[in-house]
């Protein structure tokens, strides 16, 4: 067999078995749940309440919170930050 021949089945065979013995690729752990927490809101007692002290949240933040907690259970076990 040539060199050239020889040498290039060597690399052959070095590129096809170190792609077998790949590590895989370490995982990121997101800190999603180390900052995030459950988030709590007033809502209006019944529509058109007047609130001249500001003391309810909107109905459209009070949607928010709700869909934030829902990701925050989804996504942390144990609930979040405490």
């Amino acid at each position: 067999m040539k060199p050239a021949m020889k040498s290039a089945m060597i690399l052959a065979l070095l590129v096809t078995t170190s792609a077998c013995a790949r590590q895989e690729r370490p995982r990121i752990v997101s800190d999603f749940c180390l900052n995030a927490k459950r988030l709590t809101a007033e809502p209006a007692p019944a529509p058109g309440v007047d609130d001249p002290g500001n003391q309810f949240d909107t109905d459209e933040t009070f949607v928010q919170v709700i869909e934030h907690n829902n990701v925050v259970d989804r996504l942390c076990p144990d609930g979040g930050a405490e």
